[in-house]
């Protein structure tokens, strides 16, 4: 539980520290947070959407429509075949589990782990891995996907507008919020100051 004052909202990681991760905790034989990772921001879903993903809605489709539990909106997220292969693979090297299963579970018992349970560990691959960012959290990989998408695209209008989309949210503004983008301007405005005599 978070206390009064204190700032929980997680940050965005550069698409080159995203790789890093998923390379550290592939090498590292953590197949299951590297799929979790690859999964979370490859559909850009929310932790809740994720966690209620079974093997039978991942494996060699694509296109995954979600029921997003939040809004009850409905999206068609699009898996490209690189996405597919990867997803294949970390199947395989999971042990090909009973396509009913989560995607993310506790393999012994079949049960989908706690958000409680993924964050405290996405704080220590935070440590591991030395990911340059100071929160981290299951909704972290969804803001990768869109800083992704935001700087891919130019950091252009037209990007916020597709990310609304994608993110189901009321306006580009809004977007914006959720990216920090109007924060990274205000920090940008005092960092041009130079106080040279």
């Amino acid at each position: 539980m978070s206390q009064k004052g204190q700032i929980t909202t997680s940050e965005a990681l550069e698409y080159n520290d995203f790789v890093r991760l998923l390379s550290g905790l592939h090498e590292d034989g953590d197949y299951l947070w590297e799929l979790y990772c690859c999964i979370s921001f490859c559909t850009a879903c929310r932790i809740s959407d994720v966690l209620s993903m079974t093997w039978r809605d991942v494996l060699e489709r694509d296109v995954l429509c979600k029921i997003e539990q939040k809004t009850g909106k409905t999206r068609q997220i699009t898996m490209n075949s690189n996405v597919q292969e990867r997803v294949a693979g970390l199947y395989k090297q999971l042990g090909s589990p009973d396509k009913r299963q989560p995607v993310v579970c506790n393999v012994r018992t079949g049960k989908s782990y706690s958000r409680q349970y993924i964050n405290e560990m996405l704080k220590t691959f935070r440590w591991k891995y030395r990911l340059p960012i100071r929160r981290i959290s299951s909704h972290t990989f969804r803001k990768t996907f869109g800083r992704y998408v935001y700087d891919l695209m130019g950091r252009t209008m037209e990007a916020l507008i597709l990310l609304s989309m994608i993110f189901k949210h009321s306006s580009p503004q809004v977007t914006m919020v959720y990216l920090g983008i109007r924060q990274e301007e205000i920090e940008g405005v005092y960092n041009t100051i130079q106080l040279n005599y």
